[in-house]
């Protein structure tokens, strides 16, 4: 008896250290690029930084506080910059304000009225809420740049013991955030387990030769239980994606790899070398005066993640980030340098620039570049599903007991408690998951009140329901998620929930299928001929914020390094 259970103990820790090693990695129950870092697509060196740099011995000449140069173009005027960043999105304000920064003669254009791109933050009546990207996981780049902004102090972290929970056969069951939590870990069943630990360990079907989706790799890694109880949820989470399509390699390199990095190809060896590493870089890379935060914990803002694009727009200045400046065209000026015209509220303008940085989404691109690269055209094949965020209040009485406890925070009394919930898409219910706003930032709510984040649709949305989430109005959509809300978080009889916010976005997460990385390379392969062209968003460097944020903080010293070896000059 006491072998058993030694053993059982055993299994049970090694299949939570190979799940722990995938939340740790992959987990978020929001799409629209909050999700943690690792996911993304190909490193720095090939996706990053997408054109070639060549040799010069100028140093480029800096402008002073005087700002934007002025000149002549065509005989109408046309302003000359170092830099020209397209979109303010988190990638764009990233790397604008990283140039500005480093003293660079840079301008930030958004063809919307407002900084953020996708990140939109709303307050009214006492509820602030996100309609795009919901939180972020906490790194050391989030963390400088906010304090560089002046934010430090409005940083703000939800509870990091906070569970996450996935709903199966109308059962909320909370996923082990520790080892601690493994004993109670009752989503999986004990033959599924020991499935899952074998693979674990190392002993798995050598890697094919071709390109594995997410789905192939779970399945040969930790069996078909993990995959659709687990695994399909994280992934309708962080991509609205479809697994079978989606490309182990591309979507979550990092996960990938982990059976490259030990002795064996088990996740679980691969994941202690990952977190030790992590552990290395954290220790070497200590920086005393950014806001420390608990593993696992995630953060924002105290007013929203807008706060971020806002704030590079109030540091920079309205002359150095422009709104309602749509970009139409980009094509070299015949000089070393690139010509852009935008169509603004004041009618046809051209911006003279050494280097531009185009951060829009795939499709936008290739609209702006085809004309001067050719092979943006293949960004087209990047899909990008639909998805509809809705966020809702409930009364607190209105939610079952089973999600509420007793929390400090409230003064003892109850609330929410966790950080959301995932659904498999075999549960058949047409929400992807639920972002329980209001336990993670209980300030954001008047008294009496939850609020929670919902998103639906995707790219399986289509395949199983009709008309899909595109075709449904807005009153129709917060039908469908009321109706699963009630479902797996409320009381009989629930009210009419407070709709604050439903914002539907045709064009919402890009997908990184099987295939991605043959489109990179040719497009890269195509902006390789136009030295100081950059490309950025977040089909680039991957769907997190953080990952977005990165993108920006590693490109600028890459566009500095171009312009003072006198690139475009």
């Amino acid at each position: 008896a006491e072998r058993r259970r030694r053993s059982s103990s055993m299994l049970r820790t090694t299949v939570a250290l190979s799940l722990l090693a995938f939340q740790a990695e992959a987990f978020s129950v929001a799409p629209l690029g909050v999700v943690p870092r690792a996911q993304g697509g190909l490193e720095l060196s090939s996706g990053g930084r997408v054109a070639s740099v060549p040799l010069a011995a100028r140093q480029s000449q800096r402008q002073g506080a005087t700002g934007l140069r002025a000149g002549l173009f065509g005989g109408g005027a046309a302003e000359e910059v170092d830099s020209l960043v397209i979109g303010s999105g988190v990638s764009g304000s990233s790397l604008g304000f990283s140039l500005h920064q480093k003293g660079i003669d840079v301008l930030v254009t958004e063809a919307r009225d407002v900084v953020g791109g996708n990140v939109i933050t709303k307050e009214k009546d006492g509820f602030l809420w996100e309609e795009g990207p919901n939180t972020f996981q906490p790194t050391r780049q989030i963390m400088r740049l906010a304090t560089d902004l002046g934010l430090k102090e409005e940083v703000a972290f939800a509870d990091h013991t906070l569970p996450r929970f996935v709903f199966w056969e109308d059962e909320l069951f909370p996923l082990p955030g520790k080892l601690e939590d493994a004993p109670f870990f009752r989503l999986l069943t004990i033959p599924e387990k020991i499935r899952a630990g074998i693979g674990a360990i190392g002993l798995v079907a050598p890697r094919p030769e071709k390109e594995e989706s997410v789905q192939e790799f779970i399945y040969r890694h930790l069996g078909e239980a993990v995959y659709k109880k687990i695994i399909d949820p994280f992934v309708s989470g962080v991509y609205a994606g479809d697994p079978s399509k989606l490309s182990m390699q591309s979507a979550f390199k990092k996960i990938s790899t982990l059976e490259d990095m030990g002795s064996t190809p088990g996740l679980v060896e691969g994941g202690i070398m990952r977190m030790a590493e992590k552990a290395e870089d954290a220790r070497v890379n200590f920086d005393p005066e950014i806001p420390t935060y608990k593993g696992g914990a995630l953060g924002s803002f105290k007013k929203g993640l807008q706060t971020l694009p806002r704030t590079v727009r109030d540091r920079m200045g309205e002359e150095r980030v422009r709104t309602g400046w749509a970009v139409e065209s980009i094509e070299e000026n015949g000089d070393g340098r690139y010509k852009a015209v935008f169509k603004t509220g004041q009618g046809s303008k051209t911006v003279i620039a050494r280097t531009v940085a185009v951060t829009s989404p795939a499709h936008a691109t290739r609209t702006i570049l085809e004309g001067m690269i050719p092979e943006t055209a293949r960004l087209d094949d990047i899909v990008y599903p639909t998805v509809t965020s809705v966020t809702v209040a409930y009364p607190k009485e209105a939610f079952k007991d089973s999600v509420r406890r007793e929390r400090d925070v409230l003064g003892g009394k109850k609330g929410l408690f966790g950080f959301g919930n995932l659904i498999p898409r075999s549960m058949d219910v047409r929400t992807l998951g639920t972002i329980w706003s209001s336990s993670l930032f209980p300030d954001r709510v008047p008294e009496g009140y939850e609020m929670l984040l919902n998103y639906i649709g995707g790219a399986r949305d289509p395949l199983k329901y009709s008309p899909p989430i595109a075709d449904l109005s807005d009153d129709e959509v917060v039908e469908v998620v009321h109706g699963d809300v009630s479902k797996i978080l409320l009381k009989p009889d629930p009210p009419a929930p407070k709709v604050l916010g439903v914002r539907k976005w045709p064009r919402a997460i890009p997908q990184y299928n099987k295939g991605y990385k043959a489109i990179r390379d040719e497009v890269d392969a195509g902006v390789a001929r136009c030295p100081g062209v950059f490309l950025g968003g977040n089909y680039v460097s991957g769907v997190a914020f953080g990952d977005c944020v990165q993108w920006g903080v590693d490109t600028a010293p890459l566009v500095e390094e171009y312009l003072k070896e006198g690139g475009g000059a």
